[in-house]
């Protein structure tokens, strides 16, 4: 992409060229305005991007961030934008997500229910019984979840939500299982619905990556168990993640939208309580005539981004207890490249007995749910077990034009503390060595490794301005939705300063990869009918 020669005046300003930034310049070009995108980092995407960041193996496409397109495909996002027309295609996985044990043993989540009720029964038939019952109590919150995500939270769509409603009347199981869900923490919830430690473990080590899994309310983190199974299922683009974003890019740019990479923000310009444009940290200024959204987490866009006094000081009091990795649980990540294959000796094995599968392309998670349990208690502590539970995804093995012939990308990320005991600077080495010694207890091919990315929750915040480590900018706790998100008085995109808006994850409706709190907060911006 061409820089573009950057003007003194817009109609509209987006800082965070990430993909609610991308999906914000999309909606606002697409209605006539004109837009700027500024993003501090030299690519695009923010933690949805995609890349060969490895300069030893520029051939291998690695995702720092997000892997997996669960929400978006699901809304009218894709096709609303006719992003098939700037290259973007996705492929549904046929087993997105799985567990696997210490002999190699798997218990693998398929797109096709029945298939995947098989798979728990090998482990308990009651457990199969139980995951088929839970399907319709987690299928309604996943509708909901989709009903709602494309309407300002002001304006839900009632006679959808009516409709849902309606769905729960007749059934007291339904009703119940709903009950248990959103009254239960995760780990309740796991140790009271399955008997095997292999569901127990994958439904908590999963729904530790949406939310606090000790918050009470947090049972609906387990909602992913429904995602799986229903259309179009979980969908990764070709291309990797950055896929998606070059299409947004291509869709906002055809229609003027100037986007510029490696140029930070140092504030928002506010006169008379209106955002006017904003100042470069380079002192450069740059007016916006109608409006400035800010798509990163709210702790910024009401925080360093504003100068001081520009905001009340109750506003300042709901910014700054704003919860984000409540529980001190936030992720590490390694991505790795590989001249060879990455490979799972103990688990092909085993596989093999069964139906020979190519588990290289689920997502395997580990531990048991003690384990999951005692990781937590550490993370709280500011410490890690030794073997910490791990997941692992050889990105390669369904996408084959990530890396060259006979080659792999690996997707390595484990929940560690987002503040250690003793610092980042001092824990980084020891955390990334516990977790790989986690990981090769199951995957090998590491003796070919070309060069690797370590991520820690504080150098995520460093380079994407996570707070505390946080993928979803404020964590996705049941009092903290639609708008509450990210805390009441503060949902719905404007902000308390005219002419600012917030469009990041911290808005409804909220982490994951969709795209509509950036689409959102601009058509509020606009001024355009609520949906």
């Amino acid at each position: 992409m061409t820089t573009p020669e950057l003007y003194d005046n817009y109609d509209y300003i987006v800082v965070g060229g990430g993909h609610n930034g991308l999906s914000a310049a999309c909606t606002l070009a697409g209605a006539g305005a004109s837009v700027l995108v500024l993003e501090q980092r030299p690519h695009l995407g923010g933690l949805s991007n995609s890349g060969p960041f490895l300069a030893e193996a520029p051939d291998h496409i690695l995702s720092l961030g997000a892997m997996d397109d669960m929400f978006m495909s699901c809304t009218t996002f894709i096709s609303d934008l006719g992003l098939h027309r700037y290259g973007y295609r996705g492929t549904p996985v046929e087993a997105p997500y799985g567990w696997i044990g210490a002999d190699g043993a798997t218990l693998l989540l398929f797109h096709d229910l029945n298939r995947t009720l098989a798979e728990v029964r090998r482990f308990s038939a009651k457990d199969a019984r139980t995951y088929a019952d839970l399907q319709p109590a987690l299928s309604w919150i996943f509708e909901a979840l989709t009903a709602v995500m494309p309407h300002h939270p002001a304006q839900l769509p009632k006679a959808e939500l009516g409709k849902l409603l309606l769905k729960l009347a007749p059934s007291r199981a339904i009703r119940r299982q709903l009950g248990r869900i959103m009254s239960h923490n995760l780990i309740d919830l796991m140790a009271d619905t399955f008997d095997s430690d292999q569901m127990r473990s994958l439904a908590t080590y999963w729904g530790s990556m949406i939310g606090p899994i000790d918050h009470d309310g947090g049972g609906f983190y387990c909602v992913g168990l429904a995602a799986v199974h229903r259309k179009p299922g979980v969908i990764r683009p070709r291309g990797g993640m950055g896929a998606i974003m070059d299409a947004m890019a291509a869709y906002a740019t055809e229609r003027g939208a100037h986007i510029r990479t490696d140029t930070p923000v140092a504030r928002v310009a506010v006169t008379d309580n209106r955002a006017t444009g904003v100042v470069l940290a380079d002192g450069t200024e740059i007016r916006a005539a109608r409006g400035v959204l800010a798509a990163v987490p709210p702790q910024l866009a009401y925080g360093r981004l504003l100068d001081d006094g520009v905001l009340d000081s109750a506003t300042r009091a709901k910014v700054a207890i704003l919860p984000a990795s409540g529980n001190n649980s936030a992720t590490f990540k390694i991505d790795v490249a590989l001249s060879g294959p990455a490979t799972y000796p103990k688990g092909a094995a085993q596989r093999g007995r069964i139906d020979d599968f190519d588990i290289r392309k689920t997502a395997l998670m580990t531990g048991t749910f003690d384990e999951n349990i005692r990781q937590l208690q550490a993370i709280r502590a500011g410490e890690t077990l030794q073997h910490p539970p791990v997941y692992m995804a050889v990105l390669s093995a369904n996408d084959p034009g990530l890396a060259p012939e006979g080659q792999d990308v690996v997707y390595l990320a484990a929940n560690v503390p987002a503040q250690p005991r003793d610092g980042w600077e001092k824990t980084k080495a020891a955390m990334s060595e516990a977790i790989m010694s986690s990981v090769t207890q199951h995957l090998d091919g590491f003796d070919a490794e070309i060069g690797r990315i370590e991520t820690s929750p504080a150098d995520f915040g460093d380079q994407f301005a996570t707070p505390n480590g946080s993928y979803f900018h404020v964590d996705m706790t049941p009092l903290r939705l639609a708008m509450n998100r990210p805390a009441p008085g503060l949902g719905g995109y404007r902000s308390p300063v005219r002419g600012y808006f917030h469009a990041g994850a911290g808005s409804h409706p909220g982490g994951g990869v969709s795209g509509w709190p950036g689409r959102l907060a601009a058509q509020t911006a606009l001024g355009q009918p609520r949906t």
